[in-house]
């Protein structure tokens, strides 16, 4: 299980380098090498910052080597270490299977997961989601385990577990009602009264807290930062962006993210567990039906926040079929059911690994658009260029500071997305701009060509901006980066920058946005 994991996760792990093409990796890299710069304070607090100095630490050693040595390297030893977190995930949810529901169902929900399409992808990045997952699965597999045990030990582990999910994460702090309910059943068993249930639960929740502190120890010593990560976390919720409500989209990333056969599994083990009613099966629903209403609340639901679902979907998944395996296989040969139920698991979501995993083995159309642009414009030229969907910034933009969320060293604020350019300079074409129907405030700013992309991740066959047919009425571009020939039908994230389709691969040659680019005339 590891192996298949390891390698689904691996292949494809450069990804747009030496251009960087995936949104908040900037971010988690950047800051993790500023600590290389002596930049403690990573100045941001829309997540916490235990990550930051893990991913610093997993690549001192190879800095050391000299094996990275700037930010390419920066990137890929990172995506690297959430490879392997998310493959070890693998490992610790056959072990959580083995120990509540035996050896089969562990293997079958690890087998599971090995394949489960959006772990996959998301592995492939250094970004938070994966180590969350990882976090999710230990922290409710720690309260599984020390159900039985007495002291203050257990309680001890319960917490510090607990702070090391919310420092990877705000929303680990989530686990703790996993953590509740395996208290609440040790209460029962023992038969104590609330008052002591909720002074366990108090200490929990203090050595959490305490475990937060210091691990994420800039969140108490800069108090402003965190005051206006906070902020902008509740008001990114509570602005309504993507086209449907947060459950509707959580519930859209398991559909396309772990594959129908995968989901139909899920919801029958979610049932199972909801009638056997064992330990593990209320620590772990618990868990996810907390997670699933309170993240699902909010209006700017990003498919990949189902991530710390789906290891825990599969485990009862996994659970459910073992049981059903062995009622069936009664009387008959094993190895046939075993064969079957493996089919049925692993064989539809490897085909969607391996489609997507070919597609970003291709070159993205912004890196063909970036070789073109070096390749004709002539030094000294000006461009608008839009961030996201675009190939290129220039270091004006990293003077700046507008992408570089709230870098105050300037070598921290240099890991943007894209690529730097110095052969001409840029002025960022925003969305705003996609709305202007002449171009003369263009030729005022000296801009001679205008790279259109568009933020909103499809196939690019949608009506043209009212700039582009602006841009049209002057003459054909010059150069034009399809990803796709046609159409296609395709399943994005519709609020994630992230131009590689979740489904709907019929059609797709490369990733990217579709990119054209124009001369002004006159």
């Amino acid at each position: 299980m590891f192996v298949v994991a390891a390698g689904l996760r691996l292949w494809g792990i450069n990804f747009g380098l030496p251009a960087l093409y995936r949104p908040d990796e900037d971010v988690t890299v950047g800051r993790a090498m500023g600590i290389f710069h002596g930049v403690l304070n990573p100045h941001f607090a829309d997540w916490p910052h235990l990550y930051f100095y893990v991913a610093a630490a997993w690549l001192a050693p190879f800095r050391l080597l000299g094996l990275v040595s700037d930010q390419a390297s920066g990137y890929l030893g990172v995506r690297v270490l959430d490879a392997l977190v998310g493959s070890l995930t693998v490992l610790l949810v056959f072990e959580f299977g083995r120990r509540a529901y035996g050896w089969l169902a562990g293997f079958f929900g690890g087998a599971a997961l090995a394949v489960g399409f959006l772990h996959v992808r998301d592995s492939h990045f250094g970004t938070l989601d994966i180590p969350l997952s990882l976090a999710c699965v230990g922290v409710l597999y720690i309260a599984y385990r020390t159900l039985h045990s007495h002291g203050l030990r257990p309680l001890l582990l319960n917490g510090i577990a607990l702070g090391m999910a919310t420092s990877l994460k705000y929303n680990g702090a989530l686990v703790f009602a996993g953590i509740a309910a395996a208290q609440t059943l040790r209460g029962r068993a023992e038969g104590v009264r609330w008052q002591r249930l909720l002074a366990r639960l108090t200490v929990t929740g203090v050595v959490g807290l305490v475990t937060l502190a210091l691990t994420s120890p800039f969140l108490v010593l800069d108090p402003g930062m965190t005051q206006h990560g906070l902020g902008y976390i509740f008001a990114h919720l509570g602005r309504a962006t993507a086209p449907a409500i947060g459950w509707v989209q959580l519930s859209r990333a398991l559909w396309y993210g772990i594959d129908p056969v995968l989901v139909l599994l899920a919801i029958v083990g979610v049932g199972y567990a909801a009638w056997r009613r064992q330990p593990a099966d209320l620590i772990v629903l618990t868990f996810l039906i907390v997670y699933f209403l309170l993240i699902g609340a909010g209006g700017s639901v990003f498919l990949r926040y189902a991530d710390p679902m789906i290891p825990l979907l599969l485990l009862l998944g996994g659970r459910a079929l073992a049981a059903l395996v062995a009622l069936t296989s009664r009387g008959r040969p094993r190895q046939l059911a075993l064969g079957v139920a493996l089919v049925l698991i692993m064989v539809a979501p490897l085909i969607h690994d391996l489609r997507y995993d070919l597609l970003i083995q291709q070159t993205d159309t912004r890196t063909l658009a970036f070789d073109w642009l070096a390749a004709h414009l002539p030094p000294g030229s000006r461009a608008a260029v839009p961030y996201m969907a675009g190939p290129s910034h220039d270091q004006a933009m990293i003077d700046s500071g507008k992408h570089s969320h709230g870098a105050t060293d300037l070598y921290v604020a240099s890991f943007l997305d894209s690529r730097l350019e110095s052969q001409y300079t840029i002025r960022e074409l925003t969305h705003d701009d996609l709305q202007l129907t002449a171009l003369d405030s263009f030729r005022r700013e000296g801009i001679t060509y205008v790279v259109v992309g568009y933020e909103t991740p499809g196939t690019g066959c949608g009506t043209l901006s009212p700039l582009e047919q602006a841009l049209r009425a002057e003459g054909a571009p010059l150069a034009t980066f399809s990803p796709t020939n046609g159409c296609p039908d395709s399943v994005f994230d519709p609020i994630d920058t992230y131009y590689v389709p979740l489904a709907g691969y019929g059609g797709w040659v490369r990733p990217g946005p579709q990119i054209r680019i124009y001369r002004l005339s006159g």
